[in-house]
């Protein structure tokens, strides 16, 4: 009850406080002492996860309350949240941390092979990247550093490690000399990884590898950008990739089923810098950007329709280099940001087109008639939550619920249900969409 209290009170000030930006307003602020240099939201929207020099905080989205920390001994320098919520992973020095997210029990330690035969280096190593697969099967990780023995070809090289999250073993381990890796991710939905570069050692463009984990086969390489590349991201239904650089080809968007570039998505948006990005949808991302306003430079959070080229500010930064993250749910167009002042969450202007399924979305009922479960197909929808009711012959409001969209496919259980015609409605975001269906033995 106190937490519902909590909640509307929240709503009733976010209502009749004046919003100090364009198209947001602050829910609370949280601070952390050093830069934040990673956050998560969870899938759910329920917990916040940051990581800063010496510890990882993990924060109740609703409360604001710490619900724990844990300690680091030196430099983070990547973490990652598992696709479910069930681990937090993390890196120092050349140790990869497993923990239990809820319970914040130790569970794994991964050790870098950094230190010998081909893996030596000149320099201190780092690891610039670090990722769990979807499925928690695989963690892999960026190492990178100066070589011991560099060639005319290669000024420094980095490897890419994979290892088997459950035996710990590890099952890939690749050296690259052509290009500097720098980004690593695991795609959220799909059997793939892709891999960012820092520069080509050459005169090509700065590419973006696409790989099937499991076999290890390079998919596609994408032409990439002109300049140093300086993030890459997936969305959270898998359906893009994104990637960006501080040159002249600001922001670029992968499709990941026809591996092709997303139409006119290779914009300038008058962007000096870009820090970090997030998916809204498959057509809006916003920024944390420096951007060009009347001949000068501002940090911002932008919005970027994609489809329509076009520009809209959510907030002005008071400090630069925001990390972001959003959490993929409906009626709840949060936005995490953290830097040196710590953590704040938004709550984006319900006006904004941040719906991730249109009226036109392709909807299909599969089997009908059924027996015990409905299943609904929703293009583009993975891991959405999608509210629910259905309605019995004579009006009668039967179940009603809310649940993820996995696979872009709602499974209902209608065990439950007598035979009979019903209807169904579903709510996304301000749509509604009534569907008919039979059960029958």
């Amino acid at each position: 009850m106190k937490r519902l209290y909590f909640v509307l009170t929240l709503l009733l000030l976010a209502f009749y406080l004046p919003s100090h930006a364009e198209l947001s307003d602050t829910i609370w602020t949280h601070p952390i002492t050093g830069e934040v240099k990673n956050v998560k939201f969870s899938l759910d929207g329920k917990y916040i996860y940051a990581g800063n020099n010496s510890q990882i905080t993990k924060i109740d989205a609703v409360t604001n309350q710490e619900i724990y920390k844990i300690s680091i001994p030196t430099t983070l320098t990547g973490m990652d949240l598992s696709q479910d919520g069930k681990y937090i992973v993390f890196v120092y020095d050349t140790l990869v941390k497993v923990y239990n997210a809820e319970t914040k029990e130790e569970l794994k330690t991964f050790i870098l092979p950094m230190l010998s035969g081909n893996n030596r280096y000149s320099s201190i190593p780092a690891v610039v990247g670090l990722s769990i697969s979807f499925d928690n099967k695989y963690l892999g990780a960026v190492c990178s550093g100066g070589n011991i023995n560099p060639s005319p070809k290669d000024r420094a090289q980095s490897n890419i490690v994979i290892w088997n999250f459950e035996t710990e073993k590890e099952i890939f381990n690749n050296i690259e000399s052509e290009y500097y890796y720098n980004l690593f991710s695991f795609s959220p939905t799909e059997n793939k990884y892709a891999i960012g570069y820092l520069y080509p050692l050459s005169s090509k463009k700065v590419p973006i590898n696409l790989y099937e984990t499991g076999t290890w086969k390079l998919l596609k390489q994408f032409e990439g950008h002109i300049d140093a590349l300086d993030g890459i991201k997936f969305s959270k239904n898998g359906n893009y990739l994104a990637s960006w650089s501080n040159g002249i080809e600001k922001i670029k968007i992968w499709d990941m089923k026809t591996l092709t570039l997303k139409p006119n998505t290779n914009g300038k948006y008058q962007i000096a810098d870009i820090w970090d990005l997030c998916f809204l949808n498959d057509s809006a991302i916003i920024a944390s950007a420096n951007v060009l306003i009347n001949s000068q430079l501002r940090w911002q959070f932008i919005l970027i329709n994609l489809d329509k080229q076009t520009k809209s500010i959510i907030d002005d930064i008071n400090i630069g280099s925001s990390l972001l993250d959003i959490p993929q749910i409906n009626n709840q167009n949060l936005l995490i940001a953290g830097n040196y002042k710590g953590l704040t969450l938004y709550e984006l202007d319900k006006t904004l087109d941040v719906s991730p399924i249109s009226s036109n979305t392709n909807i299909t009922l599969f089997p009908n008639p059924l027996t015990k479960e409905l299943n609904i197909s929703l293009e583009n929808a993975n891991n959405i939550i999608v509210n629910y009711r259905i309605i019995n012959p004579v009006g009668i409001e039967v179940i009603k619920n809310s649940l993820p969209v996995q696979n872009n496919v709602l499974k209902i259980n209608v065990s439950n249900l007598i035979n009979g015609s019903y209807l169904l409605n579903l709510q996304l975001n301000n749509i509604i969409k009534s569907f008919n269906f039979i059960i029958k033995d």
